[in-house]
């Protein structure tokens, strides 16, 4: 099954070529790791598949209804809000059910037998909803994520507004991971994460069930979560299985794989001026 599908785009950027007849699909299951140089275009990738920028040519379709989860270093936080607020923002339908529910109880005093039936049959729904969903575990399950990424130490009652850009950022990937998204779109996530919270964010990923495209510059831990490499440069973007190279085994100053690649995965664009090395 193809969660995204990226058909022949092409973008620019000042003048200078980023990305040329680009296709790509992403299938339920993989892990993709999206590596390159600095400056080749994979921010510009991520930007483009999530409607942020708009391709000179192409077309990206998400298939079906998936939920898409993004972690944009760009995004804010409101003032006033405590770490653990904006965190249960992860589950906010849920937590309207619940104002739905108790609202309800709140008007049963004054209904007649009729519409107390029905009110008691929609808060059993409601209720046996949220129960299913794992509604009354949530607040240990924000607090096994943001110890798990370092914001436990800092305290969850903390204002937002307080935080140092790093630790907003943590604040930012926790959330993102809470919502429990059919696709992320983890740009550098390691950034700002110490020792011990890569290796929880790694086995998250890891058992992660649904897909991912993951940018990072950390080559260990991509060896360790994604199963499957596309390389970009020079305007193309190239479907590889292989794990990338190590400082005990180093890669040539240019990567440049010599694969074969299935029919239908071949990411390989024409060389076009702009985009020469």
């Amino acid at each position: 099954m193809s969660y995204l599908n990226v058909t022949n785009v092409s973008h620019s950027f000042g003048g200078r070529q980023i990305l040329e007849n680009v296709s790509f699909k992403l299938l339920r299951g993989e892990h993709v790791g999206l590596v390159g140089a600095n400056g080749e275009g994979k921010s510009t990738f991520l930007n483009i598949v999530t409607g942020h920028v708009l391709p000179d040519e192409g077309k990206v379709e998400w298939p079906g209804k998936v939920s898409v989860g993004y972690l944009d270093q760009q995004s804010t936080l409101e003032k006033g809000m405590t770490i653990r607020e904006v965190l249960r923002t992860a589950f906010k339908d849920m937590y309207e059910m619940e104002a739905q529910m108790l609202e309800l109880y709140e008007k049963m005093g004054d209904a007649s037998p009729e519409e107390l039936d029905k009110m008691m049959n929609t808060v059993g729904e409601i209720q046996s909803e949220l129960e299913h969903s794992g509604f009354y575990s949530l607040d240990s399950k924000i607090e096994e994520f943001a110890n798990g990424l370092g914001l436990g130490s800092i305290g969850l009652d903390k204002d937002v507004s307080e935080l140092s850009g790093g630790q907003r950022s943590k604040v930012l990937l926790t959330k993102l991971l809470l919502q429990n998204s059919k696709i992320l779109l983890l740009d550098e996530p390691t950034n700002y994460l110490d020792i011990e919270h890569i290796e929880w964010l790694t086995k998250f990923l890891q058992n992660y069930e649904h897909a991912f495209i993951l940018i990072s510059h950390d080559v260990p831990f991509l060896n360790k979560v994604v199963n499957v490499i596309y390389h970009l440069e020079n305007c193309e973007l190239t479907w590889v299985m292989i794990s990338l190279p190590t400082p005990a085994s180093p890669a040539p100053p240019s990567l440049h794989y010599s694969i074969s690649v299935p029919e239908g995965r071949s990411l390989r664009a024409p060389a076009a001026g702009g985009c020469q090395a």
